[in-house]
């Protein structure tokens, strides 16, 4: 490592992250650039330029006269003592060369740069830091660590009295949310079908979430646990809501628009697993609401009639969808898709096909999308697409990669014994 020009006290702001997260590490490759930020932080006095101790050249220690010859081990003393001081001599004139200096100001600002990325991206991972004293802080490169209450262990921060009242309050508000939706459904199911005020919440919450930007939760890291903790609760009433029909469940439209608003919750967390969950639920809501009930009311026959007709999904949903997918993927090809979305009168289209159409898009067409891009990057130049290269590397001790010698493979290297490989 490369000593630094001076001895420093680095002392990391907290409240400093969030403007050195989305700084641009690309600035330290130019001289004026890392200039820059170096001052930035020694104006944010994260920087504590130490006096550098002063040493003297301390020369061999010859006699004042000879009266005979040295002996080997006085001459191999007087020799180590005089490359100890050219050692520190040289030492101490690289210390205060431009380019010592320059390559300091970069390495600094570069930890203070990652400490700032691992602090907001990657907190609930950080583990308890050693204690240090103040006078232990002299080294260059020290960093003060944080006094954050953790558990034994060092696993997980402590939660304070404020977090667990505002835990609370959102778990028993959501419930209370649910218990009020679920009631009125009920109430226009027997009593007034026309007024069901539940359907509007959630068609708002799904105007909300469409004007969110794109995968606005995909980082899970930086939501809170109790961000996470109500999406999940969120989802599951979701579930819930689209699957059961009758005995006072929610309506056609209201399954919908639940069915809608996973489908959302889905797209903005931008994982697979969530994708594939809301196909599961579609698929269970789908066969649920094509499921006779025996009934002798003439009403309920025709509620039931009503309720599979019903059983559907906004096709522009489905479609944007579809389409977002492709965008946000790096797809590029024509979609071969033998599912075709079908319109209906209303603006729907079943729930079978819907799911069908988004598992053969992410499923079918990403995963053929993904491999054609592998194999076309791992060609050689001037090669076709389908050529099928085998790349080996590793122990050779018994010959198991069929190259002929007995020699260690510590790259991956082109082999001609697997020329027909499938």
């Amino acid at each position: 490592m490369v000593p630094c020009q001076t001895h420093v006290l680095l002392k990391w702001q907290e409240h400093f992250n969030s403007s050195w997260a989305a700084e641009d590490s690309l600035q330290t490759a130019r001289r004026h650039g890392a200039a820059a930020l170096y001052d930035k932080l020694l104006h944010n006095k994260e920087v504590v330029t130490l006096a550098q101790p002063v040493q003297e050249l301390a020369g061999p220690r010859l006699p004042d006269f000879e009266c005979e010859s040295s002996a080997s081990a006085e001459k191999e003393e007087y020799l180590s003592s005089l490359l100890r001081s050219q050692r520190w001599l040289a030492h101490r004139v690289l210390t205060q060369t431009s380019y010592t200096v320059d390559l300091h100001h970069r390495l600094v600002v570069l930890q203070r740069i990652y400490y700032a990325l691992h602090s907001k991206y990657h907190d609930k991972f950080r583990v308890q830091l050693p204690s240090h004293s103040k006078d232990s802080g002299t080294e260059c490169g020290q960093i003060e660590p944080a006094s954050e209450p953790f558990l034994p262990g060092g696993a997980s921060k402590i939660k304070s009295g404020t977090d667990v009242l505002i835990e609370m309050g959102v778990r028993t508000g959501l419930s209370l949310l649910f218990s009020l939706l679920q009631q009125n459904w009920r109430y226009a199911a027997s009593i007034h079908p026309e007024s069901v005020l539940c359907n509007d919440v959630l068609n708002t919450a799904s105007s909300v979430l469409t004007s969110l930007p794109p995968l606005s939760l995909a980082n899970e890291n930086k939501i809170p646990s109790v961000g996470l903790d109500c999406l999940a609760q969120v989802a599951d009433f979701l579930k819930k809501t689209s699957v059961s029909s009758g005995n006072g469940g929610a309506d056609p439209i209201g399954r919908r628009l639940a069915l809608e608003l996973l489908l959302g919750l889905a797209m903005q967390r931008g994982s697979l697993k969530f994708l594939l969950e809301w196909v599961e639920v579609a698929l269970a809501a789908s066969m649920s609401s094509s499921t006779p009930t025996l009934s002798s009311s003439s009403s309920s026959s025709s509620s039931s009639l009503s309720s599979q007709q019903s059983a559907g999904v906004g096709f522009d949903v489905i479609h944007q969808t579809l389409l977002q997918m492709r965008q946000y993927s790096g797809f590029r090809g024509d979609p071969v898709n033998t599912q075709v979305l079908k319109k209906d009168a209303d603006g729907h289209c079943r729930l079978s096909q819907a799911a069908l159409c988004l598992f053969e898009e992410q499923i079918c067409n990403l995963a053929s999308y993904c491999l054609c891009s592998c194999s076309t990057d791992a060609a050689a130049p001037g090669t076709e697409s389908n050529t099928v290269m085998v790349y080996v590397w590793g122990s050779n001790s018994s010959h198991q990669l069929a190259e002929g010698t007995l020699e260690k493979i510590l790259l991956p290297k082109l082999t001609q014994g697997f020329s027909d490989a499938q």
